[in-house]
């Protein structure tokens, strides 16, 4: 009798074991919700890259030190988060992603231009145009580089609240689209601390900008 219960016992164990998903053996996940993960992850490494720059610019331009105190925590912050991403994408999924910096699509338009005026390539008169917008940085440094001083603190601040406001809900898309059950806890946990975190920088910016205005 105890042995036929031990191996009821053994075959509910195995049966646990074999129904467990994926995400449990920390691998990838083949579904729609992996493909939802690999996107969130690659596309919020993007997006923190852009936040990083507009911290540098800010740390250049800004004139109030407390947003300057707030910009070097944003960089600090999501340039670990960048790291934190590309390992879990890594792990999982077996790729490897780098965001692009600012300054390196910057040298690239340079080098662009300077194909054009060897002939090199064709933009169809888009060659020489002056950019008020650093490129691919989707209108989240639209004007700055013409303000200066309270202007551009506001002008920032105004900005960073629209970007960390994309960032809540590509959190809260990844959270409604993967399931607990198919998708990795620890992107599900790391999605929830961005919509905290940036829930929390957005109102701490909302009340710069009182002061500012004050």
């Amino acid at each position: 009798m105890k042995k036929n219960s031990l191996i009821v016992g053994l075959i509910a164990l195995v049966l646990i074991v074999f129904s467990m998903p994926a995400v449990l053996a920390d691998g990838p996940v083949d579904s729609r919700a992996g493909r939802a993960e690999v996107r969130y992850m690659e596309g919020m490494m993007d997006h923190h890259q852009m936040a990083v720059d507009m911290g540098n610019d800010c740390l250049v331009k800004a004139s109030s030190e407390s947003l300057k105190a707030m910009c070097q925590a944003i960089i600090e912050a999501q340039t670990a988060e960048i790291v934190q991403l590309q390992e879990g994408l890594l792990s999982w999924y077996n790729v490897q992603y780098a965001p692009m910096p600012m300054t390196a699509m910057m040298e690239m338009m340079d080098m662009m231009e300077t194909m054009d005026g060897m002939g090199g390539m064709d933009h169809s008169g888009m060659a020489g145009m002056p950019y008020t917008d650093p490129p691919m940085m989707m209108g989240m440094m639209a004007g700055l580089n013409r303000l200066e001083g309270s202007q551009y603190d506001i002008a920032w601040a105004e900005s960073m609240i629209d970007h960390h406001d994309d960032a809540i809900h590509m959190s809260e898309r990844l959270l409604a689209r993967v399931p607990e059950s198919e998708g990795h806890e620890n992107l599900r946990r790391f999605a929830q601390q961005v919509i905290d975190d940036q829930t929390a920088e957005i109102a701490a910016l909302e009340n710069m900008l009182t002061e500012f205005a004050g």
